[in-house]
């Protein structure tokens, strides 16, 4: 693991590698440490320049991407949906807001059509 460091920025190699990290789902956290970067100087670099913050959330979107992909041709809806949760907050069925008010989704109608349709696996104990 690379030593940890509270100025380095994110350029060049090391962008490349960070973004690739994020793009296969790796945490925020888990890609600052590989890349030897602390995640306070990265939130702070994503505050500064706008630019990154866009390829950040890009190669976030790639891994939530290729993670409901997975689960489309994985057919264990569950798993996957748990993953998805606990992977990406926004996933969570968990709110914020009071009781008195309505939770809204932020999962497509499609995407939860798609996932309800798949048939639950029974396994049958011998």
């Amino acid at each position: 693991m690379a030593e940890i460091s509270i100025k380095k920025n994110l350029t060049g190699e090391t962008l490349e590698m960070f973004l690739d990290k994020l793009s296969r789902g790796m945490s925020l956290t888990a890609a600052c440490g590989a890349c030897g970067i602390s995640p306070s100087r990265v939130d702070k670099l994503r505050k500064d320049k706008p630019k990154l913050n866009a390829q950040v959330l890009a190669a976030q979107a790639q891994a939530e991407e290729a993670l409901i992909n997975k689960i489309m041709e994985s057919r264990d809806g569950k798993l996957a949906l748990s993953f998805l949760q606990s992977r990406f907050p926004h996933w969570s069925p968990k709110t914020t807001k009071s009781d008195n008010q309505s939770a809204t989704s932020t999962v497509s109608p499609e995407l939860l059509s798609q996932l309800s349709s798949i048939p639950e696996r029974i396994k049958h104990r011998n």
